[in-house]
């Protein structure tokens, strides 16, 4: 059993050192494998220099991206805001006008009380809300919601300034209100229209 371990230890003693042995390089050889290493770290470092100054050049793209993105968000937003300014109704102000009178008629919002609207819609126009002119022509802006009042059909809501201004508009808000409307030529005072600005 001593003689099992004995052989054993010197086994496991032995075969570390003979590998040792067999790996050990001559100072030539090591100078030769150190100039080796030495030239793939140069050429690791060069290369990783390289891919930095690709990551730069991508980082500077990427911001331009992202630049060119916001001036095209904000040339989309201001391409949509004068769509909508197309899509409203248009009103030529008269002798004896004024603009709470004008948002008061049933064909623009039938509310003197939403006067400023059609202000803010028309500040490049009207310097001071109490001084309009005749031959001006206002912009009304359009209306999201409409709630019904007596005398109204379809054809006639679709007509007005603040709606379509185009009584052959009507089928829009009828298919945008099928839950409320079951038949098109029946509509009741106070209902809740949505009206689609597409």
């Amino acid at each position: 059993m001593n003689k099992i371990l004995s052989f054993a230890l010197i086994i496991c003693f032995v075969i570390p050192v003979l590998t040792f042995a067999q790996e050990k390089m001559t100072e030539k050889e090591a100078q030769a494998e150190l100039t080796r290493i030495r030239a793939e770290l140069d050429q690791l470092n060069a290369a990783i220099g390289a891919l930095e100054a690709e990551v730069e050049e991508l980082r500077t793209s990427v911001s331009g991206m992202e630049t060119q993105n916001a001036t095209l968000n904000d040339k989309v937003t201001e391409l949509r805001d004068a769509w909508m300014r197309c899509q409203w109704g248009r009103y030529t102000v008269v002798d004896g006008d004024w603009l709470s009178k004008i948002a008061g008629m049933r064909k623009v919002y039938h509310d003197g009380s939403k006067w400023p609207w059609i202000y803010e819609a028309n500040q490049d126009k009207i310097s001071d809300p109490n001084l309009i002119y005749p031959g001006w022509v206002l912009l009304i802006p359009t209306l999201d919601q409409y709630t019904v009042i007596p005398g109204d059909c379809l054809w006639l809501i679709a007509s007005y300034l603040s709606i379509y201004s185009d009584a052959k508009r009507w089928p829009d808000i009828y298919e945008a209100n099928k839950d409320k409307i079951s038949d098109p030529d029946l509509i009741y005072t106070n209902q809740e229209f949505v009206i689609p600005h597409d």
